[in-house]
C-alpha cells in the first residue's frame, strides 16, 4: 500500500509517534462504553459519524467521542 509523508506533523499534531499514540488513546479512553439516554458505544450500526478536524489540541477530545461511536464490527 502506497503511503505518503504526513504533512501536517508537528503543526496540527506532534511529530512524535509514541507521543501521538499516547493522546489518540488517551482522548479515546475519556468516552464512556455508555450514555444514559443514547445508550452503548459504539452505537450499533453506526457507519458514519461527523468529527472535527481541526488540530488535535483543538479538536482531539471532541473528535474521540465521534470515532469510538462509530461499530467497526462488520
Amino acid at each position: 500500500m502506497a503511503t505518503r509523508e504526513a504533512s501536517h506533523a508537528g503543526s496540527w499534531y506532534t511529530d512524535d509517534g509514541p507521543t501521538l499514540s499516547k493522546q489518540l488513546q488517551s482522548w479515546l479512553d475519556h468516552v464512556p462504553d455508555s450514555i444514559d439516554g443514547v445508550g452503548q458505544i459504539p452505537q450499533p450500526g453506526a457507519r458514519i459519524i461527523i468529527a472535527p478536524h481541526a488540530g488535535y489540541s483543538y479538536s482531539g477530545p471532541a473528535a474521540a467521542w465521534a470515532y469510538k461511536c462509530l461499530d467497526l464490527s462488520n
